[in-house]
């Protein structure tokens, strides 16, 4: 075996390994059970750096899982806050195994 035939080998095994991990591995995929929450808050926030200004909303919600009370927090782009109102019924995806990893669904 040539030496470029094992450095190919080894590189061809490091991709591999790094799209596995990248999208078959997340937690995302995980997260396979779904339940109802609350909205606590929802708060807009304009970020202006050098290049751009845009309108973010964070939605802070609420749910239990496992007999126990989890928060979640989701980025949204743009001015959302109004869709959240506190106390709003939405739907979050959780981890069975980890219920602290949960995401809004929107």
């Amino acid at each position: 075996m040539s030496i470029g035939f094992i450095v190919a080998i080894v590189v061809f095994a490091v991709v591999l390994w790094l799209l596995l991990a990248k999208f078959y591995l997340t937690d995302r995929r995980r997260m396979t059970s779904q339940t109802t929450g609350r909205v606590v808050s929802a708060e807009q926030r304009v970020i202006v750096d050098s290049t751009a200004r845009r309108t973010q909303t964070e939605v802070v919600a609420r749910f239990t899982a496992g007999g126990h009370e989890h928060e979640v927090r989701r980025m949204l782009q743009g001015e959302r806050a109004r869709q959240f109102p506190p106390g709003r019924e939405i739907s979050i995806r959780y981890n069975p195994g980890r219920p602290w990893m949960a995401e809004v669904i929107v």
